[in-house]
């Protein structure tokens, strides 16, 4: 399967398609994830460089420019790629969390999205030494049970078609069942490998809110039929209601989305479920008002909180009560996980 192509225009003229170049760090060229990678994308130009930070680092870039036209960087992670999680992420209780950074930036364009404020750059980078990564997973493990999320700064599942990095991850799962691994995705995948210690956790939004904020991304309807696909198949779920967007209608809009979701896979073999209102640090919503100056989620008064910005107490109250209310309807509450 090949990229999808977006021809855009603009003033000028034409933007290039989807990933028509692919910038390639010199030192991982004879990588076979690199070669496995440029096979699927043959009608990309390939352009060799010595750094991917020369490229998706460089100064006076337009992350919403890029996205019309989105080149791909692989390259060779240095240092450190396993961190561990932070304090507006759930842990689900696990008390050795991590994340995995082997990918930068997402396939879609979620308006909400904090990677917009995160990245100098809309363009998407592969890290294809994840063996690197693995090894550092597998030394963390010796002496502790981790928990790992290996699909927060991107969509592996989305990217799988041209990277392979879900399906090594599932390998690597595989083969080191001690260590639980959650893929966080918004895409709708035909099929998902059965495993004891990986949880596929759908990202789920109201379908008004998907078509008006979530380009790109599979629709709700895709994204629940994907999620039975898994449970009946075997497949660990999790499901995410998580960021909720305030709307003047979000009850309306939350209530349908909890009916269609209960209707589509049942809540009764859902491994749990994440509920959590729209959350920002302050440096990452200062950019995102820059990068997009006609944003309503950008530019929404949010409240200050510890360095975050967030709707106000009594806002966020009212909607984490409401959808938590509407969930245990279906689902204990020992299983619905909540953003403090």
């Amino acid at each position: 399967m090949r990229g999808r192509s977006y021809w855009m225009r603009s003033g000028e003229g034409l933007y290039n398609g989807f990933l028509s170049h692919v910038y390639v760090e010199r030192r991982v060229s004879d990588h076979p994830v690199t070669r496995d990678i440029l096979s699927r994308l043959k009608k990309s130009e390939v352009i060799l460089i010595d750094h991917y930070k020369d490229i998706f680092s460089r100064s006076r870039q337009s992350y919403m420019e890029q996205l019309k036209a989105r080149s791909l960087i692989l390259a060779s992670r240095e240092g450190r790629a396993v961190f561990e999680g932070a304090p507006v992420c759930q842990s689900f209780g696990n008390r050795d969390f991590y994340y995995v950074s082997s990918a930068m930036n997402c396939p879609f364009n979620c308006e909400y999205c904090y990677l917009k404020g995160m990245y100098p750059s809309g363009n998407i980078v592969i890290f294809v030494n994840q063996e690197d990564h693995e090894k550092e997973l597998l030394e963390l493990a010796k002496d502790r049970k981790v928990y790992a999320c290996v699909s927060y700064d991107t969509d592996l599942i989305g990217l799988d078609y041209i990277s392979g990095q879900a399906s090594r991850w599932m390998d690597f799962a595989e083969k080191n069942p001690s260590i639980l691994i959650e893929m966080r995705t918004k895409s709708a995948p035909a099929s998902l490998r059965p495993l004891e210690n990986m949880i596929y956790a759908f990202t789920l939004s109201p379908e008004g809110i998907a078509k008006r904020y979530e380009p790109g991304a599979p629709p709700l309807k895709a994204r629940l039929a994907s999620a039975a696909a898994a449970l009946e198949a075997g497949c660990r779920v999790r499901l995410c209601f998580d960021p909720m967007i305030y709307l003047p209608d979000y009850k309306e809009q939350y209530g349908k989305l909890i009916e269609e979701t209960a209707g589509k896979t049942g809540f009764d073999r859902i491994e749990d479920v994440s509920v959590g209102t729209f959350r920002i640090s302050e440096e990452y919503l200062k950019r995102m008002r820059k990068a997009m100056p006609d944003s309503d989620i950008a530019w929404f008064p949010y409240d200050p909180d510890e360095g975050y910005f967030t709707y106000s107490p009594e806002r966020n109250r009212e909607m984490m009560d409401y959808m938590t209310g509407l969930l245990s309807r279906y689902i204990d509450e020992g299983r619905i996980w909540t953003w403090k």
